[in-house]
């Protein structure tokens, strides 16, 4: 699943999500690419393969198995759980990470 905070129109059209509201992804293997526009991030589950462009304000990720391209605002949290889980960063300054559990990686994307 994937949500965002999304307002509905009287016409029954939804409108672009606030600038502020987050993105939540949860499920199993979600892949795809998602412009962030300064959200932050949250991504819970198994085997996603997720790249956000345009400097999100966070990332949260909690499962096993998912791997992340993201462009961050400099000097971001990172939050990382679960297992086998890779995030790599774009950012002019690195983030502030916090790592727990098994086998998980955080760097700097080539």
């Amino acid at each position: 699943m994937i949500s965002f905070a999304v307002l509905a129109l009287s016409a029954g059209l939804a409108a672009a999500p606030p600038a502020n509201s987050p993105i939540e992804i949860s499920g199993v293997g979600h892949k795809r690419s998602i412009a962030c526009e300064g959200r932050d991030v949250t991504v819970d589950g198994v085997d996603h393969v997720l790249t956000f462009t345009g400097a999100c304000a966070s990332l949260t990720l909690s499962g096993s198995g998912s791997k992340v391209v993201i462009d961050l605002k400099p000097g971001a949290m990172v939050e990382v759980n679960g297992t086998d889980q890779t995030v790599q960063w774009r950012s002019s300054r690195p983030p502030r990470v916090n790592i727990s559990g098994v086998d998980n990686n955080v760097g700097k994307a080539p």
